[in-house]
C-alpha cells in the first residue's frame, strides 16, 4: 500500500471518532496504536522510520479538525 493512501485511510477512520475524542496529542498516540493493532493493512506501506511515529505525527497534524 502506497504511504498516501493508507495515511489517508487511517485519516477516515480518525475522522469517524467524536471531535472530542481527537483532541490531544495523546488521544492521537492511542490511535495510532489501535489502528496497528487492529487494522495491520493499513501500516504496511514504506517508511524511514517508526511506522507509529509516522501515523502519529500525520494524526498530529489534524487535531481537533471536523470532516
Amino acid at each position: 500500500m502506497k504511504k498516501d493512501d493508507a495515511l489517508q485511510a487511517i485519516l477516515e477512520l480518525w475522522w469517524q471518532l467524536p471531535s472530542a475524542e481527537r483532541e490531544t496529542e495523546s488521544q492521537a498516540a492511542v490511535f495510532a496504536l489501535r489502528v496497528m493493532k487492529e487494522h495491520p493493512e493499513l501500516k504496511s506501506f514504506q517508511a524511514s522510520g517508526d511506522k507509529y511515529q509516522v501515523i502519529k505525527g500525520f494524526l498530529c497534524g489534524h487535531l481537533s479538525q471536523k470532516w
